[in-house]
């Protein structure tokens, strides 16, 4: 009568088991680290153009060590592919919509890329935003037109 039983349970620990690998979001305690932690930007070029910003984020748990496979959710509040909108956040090379999901790699690390229009008469400010679980980092973008002096 017992062996009837174990065969249910065998399979459920398999589930479980297999359920618990991979992507989990950072424990507890854990710090979220967004370098750079801030990017000001001052207009002084009267034309527009692309600038490129890499981030890295990286989570340890409360302990200091990495935490590898840690499920990130990166945002900014108006990034999106659209070719008209002021900022664009890409994972790896592509273009993808605010939030999006990625992972760290096992060193606790995860590197991403946002393009902003900067020069001309363009002025704003956002808060790109990563959350893993109930911990929390953000880094601020402040795009300013640069103030004129005259004699």
């Amino acid at each position: 009568m017992r062996i009837r039983h174990l065969k249910y349970v065998l399979p459920i620990i398999a589930i479980l088991f297999l359920w618990s690998c991979g992507e989990v979001s950072a424990p507890p305690g854990s710090t979220i680290t967004i370098n750079p932690p801030s990017l000001s930007i001052e207009n002084g070029d009267a034309t527009a153009g692309w600038t490129t910003q890499y981030y890295t984020v990286s989570v340890v748990d409360k302990d200091g060590y990495p935490v590898g496979d840690a499920e990130l959710s990166i945002s900014f509040i108006w990034a999106s592919p659209n070719p008209y909108n002021l900022v664009h956040l890409y994972k790896g090379d592509t273009p993808v919509n605010s939030p999006f999901s990625a992972a760290t790699d096992e060193f606790g690390a995860y590197t991403f890329r946002l393009d902003f229009i900067s020069g001309g008469a363009y002025e704003y400010k956002g808060d790109i935003e990563v959350r893993s679980g109930a911990s929390f980092a953000s880094s601020t973008l402040d795009v300013t037109v640069a103030t004129t002096t005259t004699p």
